[in-house]
């Protein structure tokens, strides 16, 4: 086999011999760009060399996301805590930021605070205009990852998470399935800029629709991704005993079950909802939720720092596929599911 001159990384990448040399023997003193360029073409051509060796220069990643009281988001940060260490010989930290998703003002003020400081940026935000405008921008310069729920940026960026599109189909067969007969069903939606749960919704609606038109969504209520606003609008919508069964597509659950335990008509009714955490575990166990359809935020953290290396040509299989599965928990499989 030939071998590969540094002459024809250099030519390859745009750059000096003596920066492949520097970027090579791990010297530093090399921007962020120009060793990415190197390390592609190093690994596209073929290199004789041990490119797993630690860079000198230490990637930052700037991760941009709600507060941790929300236990989805403290599994995320858990993380992206555990795939900094995981990742720690390809010089790779995040740094957790938290956002107001119900402010975004607050969220384009501190995207343009903090974002030149970064080599990447992970967000998890709602499509909000001056948001998406000035994510495109920085789409520019550094690589940005959508997670959980995707953004329709007009520049090149990454999406790790589940189809949630295909969640809410999941939680429309689940949901037509358990009720048999058919009924009435309460849709407790989430955030309207959440570009993710109006896919849930969709999906949701579209598998009742083709397969189970005897389930009717009767009704809808918002909870703009706040559990607690969502009681006295339950309550409401549970008056008359004709509802038989609630998708929740977001936060609440614990607001939900107590409200459902109140109106008396726990018999034959259905409770669907997402993300497994130490509450919605509990109220499987308790029989108050029938099904929890879960994503892996652990999986979906690690995923994203994978695309960040492959994006600066520290990884040697490079990933471009962020999509992550969903799992369907119930009461039996709850205690195993983590």
């Amino acid at each position: 086999m030939r071998k590969v001159k540094i002459a024809e990384v250099a030519a390859r990448a745009g750059v000096s011999r003596a920066t492949v040399d520097r970027v090579l023997n791990r010297r530093g003193g090399v921007s962020t760009g120009k060793e990415r360029a190197v390390f592609l073409s190093a690994r596209a051509l073929g290199i004789d060399r041990n490119l797993e060796a630690m860079p000198v220069k230490q990637l930052r990643v700037c991760v941009l996301m709600t507060s941790p009281e929300n236990p989805f988001y403290a599994r995320l940060a858990r993380g992206f805590r555990e795939a900094s260490l995981l990742f720690a010989e390809q010089a790779i930290t995040a740094y957790i930021s938290y956002i107001n998703v119900l402010s975004p003002a607050s969220i384009n003020r501190k995207l343009r605070q903090t974002a030149s400081n970064y080599d990447a940026l992970v967000i998890v935000a709602p499509a909000n205009g001056q948001i998406l405008d000035t994510l495109t921008a920085i789409a520019q310069r550094i690589p940005v990852v959508t997670l959980a729920t995707d953004l329709p940026l007009n520049a090149p960026h990454h999406y790790v998470g589940p189809s949630n599109y295909q969640a809410g189909r999941l939680a429309g067969e689940i949901m037509g399935r358990l009720l048999g007969r058919g009924g009435h069903v309460l849709l407790v939606a989430g955030l309207n800029d959440f570009s993710g749960h109006q896919e849930r919704r969709s999906g949701f609606y579209a598998a009742l629709r083709e397969d189970y038109p005897a389930c009717a969504v009767a009704a809808e209520i918002d909870s703009f991704d706040r559990g607690a606003s969502v009681a006295t609008a339950v309550t409401a919508a549970l008056k008359g005993g004709k509802i038989r069964g609630i998708y929740n597509i977001s936060q609440g659950n614990d607001e939900i079950t107590r409200r459902i335990q109140e109106s008396g008509i726990t018999k034959n009714f259905v409770f669907i909802c997402h993300d497994l955490t130490p509450t919605t575990r509990e109220l499987l166990l308790a029989r108050h939720v029938d099904v929890v359809i879960d994503q892996d935020p652990l999986l979906e953290a690690r995923r994203a720092m994978e695309l960040v290396l492959s994006h600066y040509g520290r990884l040697d299989a490079g990933v471009t596929d962020g999509r992550t599965p969903v799992r369907v928990v119930f009461r039996e499989n709850a205690t195993v599911a983590s």
